[in-house]
């Protein structure tokens, strides 16, 4: 894989060929991904600013038309890629913005939702009209009088407070400063279902958006998964973010022990949610306590893949034209790293498919830690991308032709893809300034000297 060349960025959204890339200063910029098309990445398609603040966040509606920002001024906005205006804000959270995307399914790209380091989750309609709110960045104008073109007040249809506090503590004070932020969200089998990550501990919850249930101050959600058991002997760790697979069978979250956690959906869904089967009668209201679940299946990790702050995203490469599947996770030491999702490829897998229990394994081995679980199944099969980025690298993006995305902290943006090309960089030496510019796959000499 190769890059092309650099630009300002910080987040990342992708829409069709084309990438967009927010910056601490709340400006958007186009970039065409195409290696067909003028102008080319390096050159900037077309920019506009959003906020007055940086952008944390970005995510494209399904027809492409609406781009959905969250920023650190505690807002998020939508804009019509038509005229590059904002149409809506969505101003309801009391901190920064972590995520937004638009929900699957959703009738005219008109349901998001949004998660914050405030600890909640907000889920909006764009259809409906929003109370009047003095945000950050605007004035308190009525989106009933307010003037033509200004943009409206979303409405928020529901909410999900205090999403991972433990059952039991009493409401999160508003003075707090280290809240149990709402790292990541995914939409797993329908689009009324929700899960959600923290940085308190490696576990997932599920919700149901059509029936949220309070206990004791704390809303309960259908079901959560164990953290790992290494974690009962250290300190929690947080995940970072969430990326579903491709058949929507695993949910892949990185975490800040520099590890990537597979979990199943089905140990999330199955028993949990008697709405999903059709019994011809009315849904049934969520259950008035939250579900254990198991743990993750196996993790995935790399000798130069490095989880020091929750900026670290992952994403996942549908397969498709001949691609094969490949997640793709950030690194604070600037390398992207590249995991082959297809289980035949790890250590022991055999053994668990067929229901025998796991071989066990050396703590000695490289991809073992002091408190792993022997019986836990720990796979390093990733590719580090070396050379493309010097500092750490957080926001990615798969392009619709399997082409890779990465931002870094050293103000670069790079694509990679796949080709020929790999091979002679790694190979061919440093003369002439011919690899000035330019990343690649690390991989084995061998590799190299097998491939014809």
């Amino acid at each position: 894989m190769w890059p092309l060349t650099r630009c300002t960025s910080s987040y990342l959204a992708l829409a069709n060929s084309l990438v967009a890339l927010g910056d601490a200063d709340g400006w958007v910029r186009l970039l065409d991904t195409s290696s067909t098309c003028q102008p080319t990445f390096k050159d900037i398609f077309l920019s506009f600013e959003v906020h007055a603040n940086a952008i944390l966040d970005m995510a494209f509606s399904a027809d492409d038309l609406r781009l959905a920002t969250a920023s650190g001024d505690q807002t998020a906005r939508v804009i019509d890629m038509p005229t590059q205006t904002t149409i809506a804000v969505l101003a309801r959270h009391r901190a920064s913005l972590k995520q937004v995307c638009f929900q699957p399914g959703s009738s005219n790209s008109s349901v998001l939702v949004t998660s914050s380091r405030d600890g909640s989750v907000h889920i909006w309609d764009l259809r409906c009209k929003g109370a009047g709110s003095a945000g950050p960045a605007f004035s308190p104008t009525d989106p009933l009088t307010r003037a033509p073109g200004q943009p409206a007040w979303a409405a928020s249809v529901n909410c999900i407070r205090d999403a991972h506090q433990p059952l039991g503590a009493t409401c999160m004070p508003q003075s707090r400063t280290v809240p149990l932020s709402v790292t990541g969200v995914a939409f797993p089998a329908r689009e009324d279902l929700l899960v959600t990550c923290c940085d308190s501990d490696a576990s997932l919850k599920l919700w149901d958006l059509r029936y949220l249930y309070s206990r004791r101050h704390v809303q309960v959600a259908l079901s959560r998964t164990a953290p790992p058991r290494s974690h009962s002997h250290q300190r929690p760790f947080g995940l970072t973010s969430l990326a579903l697979s491709g058949d929507g069978s695993r949910l892949f979250a990185p975490c800040i022990d520099s590890t990537v956690y597979a979990f199943a959906t089905s140990h999330l869904i199955l028993g949990h949610c008697p709405h999903l089967f059709d019994t011809g009668r009315d849904p049934q209201p969520a259950a008035r306590e939250t579900r254990g679940g198991l743990g993750p299946l196996y993790g995935l990790r790399q000798s130069r893949l490095h989880i020091n702050s929750f900026s670290i995203k992952c994403g996942v490469r549908a397969p498709r034209n001949g691609h094969s599947e490949l997640l793709a996770v950030g690194s604070s030491d600037g390398s992207a790293i590249l995991f082959p999702t297809d289980e035949q490829y790890l250590p022991g897998w055999e053994q668990i498919a067929s229901g025998e229990p796991a071989l066990p394994c050396s703590p000695a081995l490289p991809t073992r830690r002091r408190g792993d679980d022997p019986s836990f199944l720990i796979s390093q099969q990733g590719t580090p991308l070396v050379r493309g980025h010097s500092r750490e690298l957080g926001p990615l993006r798969w392009t619709s032709l399997g082409e890779l995305v990465t931002a870094g902290d050293d103000y670069q943006a790079r694509c990679w893809r796949e080709g020929g090309a790999a091979r002679d960089l790694r190979v061919g030496g440093e003369a002439g300034g011919r690899r000035w510019g330019c990343g690649w796959a690390a991989t084995s000499a061998r590799h190299d000297e097998e491939e014809v």
